[in-house]
């Protein structure tokens, strides 16, 4: 839901959504990896194939009607194969969807993390990207793909604490809004995300250059590095604010 509800910004809003969806999967499928098949009421985790010679699978299962986890209503599957863990070097985790929803919001895609090891500054970087992504919402659907880069700066040596990890993220997405207006995004300053904000919005600071078909560039300047949900859009020197929930 949002606060502000101009039509001429609907790219960025549900750029904005999609975004907050796939960083909150990202999330769910790290705990699901530390979970290590604990079986809970919600959500419970299934470990299967687990032969190192080739992918193995996780079901992280939220059941057939909502349940609370992480702040949000959920209910269905997450679908996990991986060559190896979130840590392990080389590793691909691909996640896919059976009748999985976000607070009755229907997720639906393919997300795919692939680990390249370490850079030159010796932090461990990741390429993640979202395929074929579709949002079904109450004012209808978002289309979202992404191609993003993500540098891994602070919070790897504490392996059952995620609330301290910070990373730094460039990249790109493209997407078609609830309207049905084709839009592309562009990350213009890097942006920095930390888990230690979670179940709010994540990326503190940064900002993206929105470009939806047929209307001036918007430019999303993410914030004063406060963990919250709070945004200021730019549109022709003008500057909106704009809360996502």
């Amino acid at each position: 839901m949002y606060i502000l509800d101009l039509a001429s910004t609907q790219a960025t809003q549900d750029n904005l959504f999609a975004e907050q969806i796939f960083n909150d999967v990202g999330r769910i499928v790290e705990e699901g990896f530390i979970a290590s098949g604990i079986n809970k009421s919600c959500a419970s985790y299934s470990l299967m194939n687990t032969d190192t010679s080739n992918a193995d699978t996780l079901i992280i299962d939220f059941g057939n009607t909502n349940c609370l986890h992480n702040a949000k209503l959920r209910k269905g599957k997450i679908l996990i194969t991986y060559t190896g863990k979130y840590r392990d070097s080389l590793a691909v985790i691909t996640t896919t969807f059976d009748n999985y929803s976000v607070n009755n919001n229907l997720v639906q895609g393919e997300r795919i993390v692939s680990n390249k090891g370490r850079n030159q500054k010796g932090n461990m970087w990741f390429t993640i990207e979202v395929n074929n992504a579709s949002i079904n919402t109450a004012n209808g659907t978002i289309n979202w793909e992404a191609n993003r880069t993500r540098e891994w700066v602070s919070g790897i040596a504490t392996y059952f604490n995620i609330s301290d990890d910070r990373y730094m993220i460039t990249g790109n997405a493209s997407g078609n809004s609830v309207n049905g207006n084709a839009f592309t995004m562009d990350i213009t300053d890097t942006l920095n995300v930390d888990l230690g904000c979670l179940p709010s919005c994540v990326i503190k600071s940064g900002t993206a250059k929105i470009s939806p078909n047929g209307y001036a560039d918007r430019i999303i300047n993410y914030g004063d590095s406060l963990c919250d949900c709070n945004f200021d859009i730019t549109i022709n020197g003008t500057t909106y604010p704009i809360v996502v929930n």
